[in-house]
């Protein structure tokens, strides 16, 4: 939520500067039992957005499984990623980088019989779109207001809060960002659908 910034010097602990006082970063912060309130609203946004991003990769990965398996019997007709224009009106090879399956693309010798191959892309294309739709009505349907709200909270309090611990406005917003409100479309592009396939005639 926010890089590591200049020691914030806490008097009456044990000297490790030599002046009786101890200097410790926003880091070293986190640790500590009862950390300023400005360091729980950074780590509360942190957790939550590592939360989220968790279940959707989760989620997603457990959706793309038929997409898995059309791309497995793709493979199996199919010579190479640059076998695919008698088939698509793109090249097919992408989707495995987008998709992450679990294992690398065991392509056949020789391409498969005309008829396979047909049925192979149209299985394949149905599995793309019937994912992209599941996928999109999920993410659209996640509620982002509870992130959201923190994140707001970060925005508005962080700098009065680090302000009155530091005791100068100047060392409190230094390095401070505001953190952008989370949107639909920031869920996409870490977690994003996939290319549409069209099968040729």
């Amino acid at each position: 939520m926010h890089p590591p910034e200049p020691g914030l010097r806490f008097p009456n602990q044990a000297a490790a500067t030599g002046h009786g006082e101890v200097e410790l970063t926003i880091e070293q912060l986190c640790n500590l039992d009862g950390a300023p309130a400005f360091v729980r609203r950074g780590q509360d946004v942190e957790d939550a957005l590592d939360r989220l991003h968790g279940h959707c990769r989760r989620i997603r990965a457990e959706m793309l499984g038929m997409v898995h398996l059309r791309l497995r019997q793709w493979a199996a007709v199919a010579t190479g990623p640059d076998d695919w224009a008698d088939r698509f009106d793109a090249p097919v090879a992408p989707l495995w980088g987008l998709t992450q399956p679990p294992a690398e693309a065991d392509w056949a010798d020789r391409p498969g019989a005309p008829r396979r191959r047909r049925a192979a892309a149209r299985d394949l294309v149905a599995s793309v779109d019937r994912f992209n739709r599941r996928w999109a009505r999920h993410v659209e349907g996640l509620n982002l207001d509870p992130i959201n709200a923190l994140i707001e909270g970060y925005n508005r309090y962080y700098l009065i809060e680090k302000e009155l611990m530091m005791g100068s406005s100047r060392l409190a917003s230094r390095l401070f960002r505001v953190h952008p409100v989370l949107r639909v479309e920031h869920v996409f592009d870490r977690h994003p659908l996939l290319p549409a396939l069209r099968a040729r005639a």
